[in-house]
């Protein structure tokens, strides 16, 4: 889906010619993780993070030219196993888009459904970012500055991850300075597909799937993102949460862009695409704003969509 959409998105000069030369899926997204690896990073592959064959992360280092000032954690999609899902080998391009502003990424593995359910899911996704807290300052990254980055079912990890503080530790916590969540669910109750109702299951645990259901008002600022043309997750998922955050008092942004769907909103952050849509420099200027010492919530004139 993501390479159907990303083709759609590209349909002019080199892109959309490269692009139309392969199938869908695995081989477009070869060439566009191609583009990517030109750029100037240090990749270290496959790291345990625990017991599990899925549980392995990738780390990208930004090049010897740039300071690693944050972290960021990016948590792929895929229906929470539920849809198609890819490894995370194949979204070297949202590495590379991140990198290129000094960032360290992470990107880790997770069990699934249908061989597990979400309790199993949540935890593989603390258990990454409770790995990068205590580690990734041996490969050079910081771990007092991270970011959670996630898109679609991802996104819904990282939500969680910062919303409910049940998860991580304490320490953890303090070093979380803000989630990205792009095209995320964060009220999708009642459930539109049978294989939610498996995943999040049994009833009596519904409620505590919404990562709307934990905003305080004290969580790390968000920044949430959202394409106008997306067909798959409800536009109300990204105005309810944002609702209640200031309800609460909390920080959040939200942009939409009138040009992008669901998986066009990721695909902005490939080498062909960063320049033509916002993204990419809506996530740089907010991570970099909330990186160290704590700020102020800023306040962005809405440029890209509204606020």
């Amino acid at each position: 889906m993501l390479c159907r959409e990303l083709f759609k998105k590209t349909r002019y000069g080199v892109a959309g010619l490269l692009l139309g030369l392969y199938g869908c899926t695995q081989s477009q997204l070869f060439l566009i993780n191609s583009l990517a690896r030109f750029d100037n990073f240090t990749v270290v592959e496959d790291i345990p993070y625990s017991s599990h064959e899925l549980n392995h992360l990738t780390i990208y280092l930004p090049g010897s030219t740039a300071s690693s000032h944050a972290t960021v954690v990016f948590f792929y999609g895929g229906c929470w196993g539920g849809c198609e899902t890819i490894n995370k080998e194949n979204y070297l391009f949202v590495a590379q888009a991140l990198s290129t502003h000094g960032y360290t990424v992470v990107i880790p593995d997770y069990r699934r459904y249908p061989e597990v359910k979400f309790g199993a899911i949540i935890d593989d996704a603390k258990q990454s970012v409770e790995w990068v807290k205590a580690h990734i300052a041996d490969y050079g990254g910081n771990s007092d500055n991270i970011f959670l980055m996630g898109h679609s079912a991802g996104a819904h990890l990282g939500a969680m991850l910062t919303l409910n503080e049940d998860y991580l530790s304490s320490s953890t916590i303090q070093s979380i300075k803000g989630f990205i969540g792009l095209a995320g669910p964060y009220d999708f109750l009642p459930f539109t597909d049978a294989y939610q109702k498996e995943v999040f299951g049994p009833e009596q645990n519904y409620p505590s799937s919404q990562p709307i259901n934990f905003v305080q008002g004290t969580e790390p600022p968000l920044l949430l993102l959202y394409g106008n043309g997306d067909t798959v997750v409800r536009p109300v998922n990204i105005e309810h949460l944002s609702a209640k955050v200031r309800q609460t008092g909390g920080c959040v942004e939200t942009h939409r862009y009138e040009h992008l769907d669901h998986a066009g909103l990721l695909g902005a952050l490939s080498v062909p695409l960063q320049n033509r849509e916002p993204v990419l420099a809506d996530i740089a200027r907010f991570v970099d704003y909330y990186a160290g010492p704590t700020k102020p919530c800023q306040s962005i004139p809405t440029l890209s969509g509204f606020s």
